[in-house]
């Protein structure tokens, strides 16, 4: 198949990663960019073992690394008074795989070594139309396109699965989310302040964690919402208005949450749990396949998995048909239990109910390490081989 071109639709996370996991096997690969530049929201990202073991695979990890921060803690805290209700350890020297950062920085780090790999890019570009048992692209521009295999990465407002698929667009989740990027300097008062910080309270929870190594800081806060009445999913916030959703929290930590000069306010958009993310010679890829809510910190790790996956059956197998029905087998069933479990996450982040409020002190600790260890331990590379192999 090393003829095979394959184009792909989107220049985010899951997009670049299956050029960079293609390209190293020697395949061609064009990607289609709607946007006159590749570019991402300035916000923080997590990347737990799960990711960061492909991303080495791919020869990426180091240079990842180097624009990242190595967390030693996860602290859990009570949202008003700040006081201590868990702590885990999530990097020691025999695995140091967890990294926080700067999403514009891995999206760049994507992108050149797609581009020094020979990846194309054509940038102002829209697909208009595609023909998936053709293989077939249509531009907005007017060009037709042929491609034997076309990825799916266009995000969660993903026209590619909305026309394709499910017809399905994204609902607003109920939750919103302030968002920013402070200083160091700026971080409330507590012992592993420079650690990540979660604080769970009724109806929401706020969580921060140092970005890169130039003392930034990322902070989000996730509070309950009736409706997203905005015509964009984000928008500059006001303070007072940031305040007022977080009445009766610390206030060291709200201190810490408008110290920025702006913060930003997100709808939460997600889909319903896909029935399918291959058709004819079409593929999704990331948030097209799986856009969940982001309370276990692994949207940008699911396309990660997808891409690598992708691009290792794709290598490893003659078969087209196989190739897509073992990527659908493998990536749907984890996809779909992660937008799951991340909505389970919420729920136990914002319980409200002393009762169960108190529960949850006690078994926060052996949950949570159990959780992230079911989730952060999966071996995408393990899981092909082992279908590959049988």
């Amino acid at each position: 198949m090393v003829n095979i071109h394959l184009s792909i639709i989107g220049s985010g996370i899951s997009g670049l990663t299956a050029g960079c996991a293609l390209l190293k096997q020697g395949y061609k690969t064009t990607i289609y960019e709607k946007l006159n530049k590749v570019e991402e929201a300035g916000a923080g990202i997590t990347l737990s073992g799960n990711a960061t073991r492909l991303l080495e695979r791919l020869g990426l990890l180091q240079q990842v690394k180097s624009i990242s921060y190595m967390p030693k803690k996860i602290f859990i805290r009570e949202f008003s008074s700040g006081n201590l209700l868990g702590s885990w350890n999530v990097n020691n020297e025999k695995d140091n795989k967890f990294l926080t950062l700067d999403r514009r920085a891995l999206v760049k780090i994507l992108l050149e070594h797609y581009l020094d790999f020979g990846g194309a890019l054509e940038a102002s570009c829209e697909v208009s139309a595609i023909d998936p048992s053709q293989g077939k692209l249509e531009l907005l521009d007017g060009r037709e396109v042929s491609a034997e295999i076309i990825l799916g990465c266009d995000g969660i407002k993903s026209l590619t699965r909305e026309h394709h698929f499910d017809d399905s667009k994204p609902v607003f989740s109920s939750y919103s989310a302030w968002r920013g990027i402070a200083d160091r300097s700026d971080l409330p008062g507590f012992q592993g302040n420079d650690q990540i910080n979660i604080y769970y309270g009724p109806d929401g929870h706020v969580v921060h964690y140092p970005i890169g190594k130039q003392g930034k800081v990322n902070f989000v806060g996730v509070r309950k919402s009736r409706a997203w009445t905005e015509e964009s999913w984000k928008k500059e916030g006001f303070k007072k208005d940031l305040l007022k959703d977080f009445d009766k929290w610390n206030s060291e930590l709200l201190s810490f949450m408008t110290a920025p000069k702006k913060v930003f306010k997100w709808g939460i958009f997600e889909r319903p749990r896909a029935k399918t993310i291959q058709k004819n010679k079409l593929v999704l890829l990331g948030d097209a396949a799986h856009p969940m809510v982001p309370f276990i910190g692994q949207g940008g790790c699911m396309a990660i998995e997808d891409a690598y996956t992708f691009g290792l059956l794709f290598s490893k197998l003659e078969d087209l048909q196989e190739v897509f029905f073992l990527y659908e087998k493998l990536r749907l069933k984890r996809g779909n239990w992660m937008q799951a479990r991340s909505r389970l996450q919420a729920r136990f982040n914002h319980l409200s109910n002393p009762i169960l409020v108190e529960l949850r002190k006690l078994f926060i600790g052996a949950i949570s390490q159990k959780a992230i260890k079911s989730i952060h331990s999966y071996d995408a590379h393990k899981e092909v081989m082992k279908q590959i192999t049988g």
